[in-house]
């Protein structure tokens, strides 16, 4: 089972406090993070003494978007990060975005939804996929030569 924090990046502060409802309610035990800003996440980086178990990111947030995080997280040199699977959510994500996000190597794009149960049951499919996923180990992991 994959282990580490649940960090989630949106600006809704009401969005904030769904999530950790539908956690509490789904009794997941792991530890939440929540920023509102990207630039908040890439602060975190080199402080983390663990990469998170998933990252998922509101495509439109103010200053840095989703996708620009999500470059900055590629680019960054300690390969932890680049294993983390990365989801993006919006409430009305275009075509465009969607396309955008898989060039970007993101492991899904999902809609914010509009009850309290679909989210749920979005999060809780979201969380039980990738804990039953193999990724790469999150451990610190500089940049290896190309082979």
């Amino acid at each position: 089972m994959q282990e580490g924090p649940i960090w989630i990046v949106t600006e809704d502060r009401e969005d904030h406090e769904l999530i950790q409802e539908i956690l509490n309610e789904l009794d997941f035990k792991t530890e939440l993070v929540l920023f509102t800003k990207s630039e908040d996440l890439l602060a975190c980086l080199d402080q983390a003494k663990e990469a998170p178990f998933i990252i998922i990111s509101d495509a439109n947030l103010p200053g840095m978007n989703g996708f620009e995080l999500r470059e900055q997280l590629l680019s960054t040199p300690n390969k932890k990060f680049h294993s983390v699977p990365f989801i993006f959510w919006s409430v009305t994500p275009s075509e465009v975005q969607v396309q955008r996000a898989y060039e970007l190597k993101a492991h899904g794009f999902f809609i914010k939804e509009a009850t309290y149960e679909e989210w749920r049951d979005s999060l809780l499919i979201i969380i039980r996929y990738w804990q039953k996923s193999k990724t790469p180990s999150k451990k610190d992991q500089p940049s290896a030569p190309q082979l």
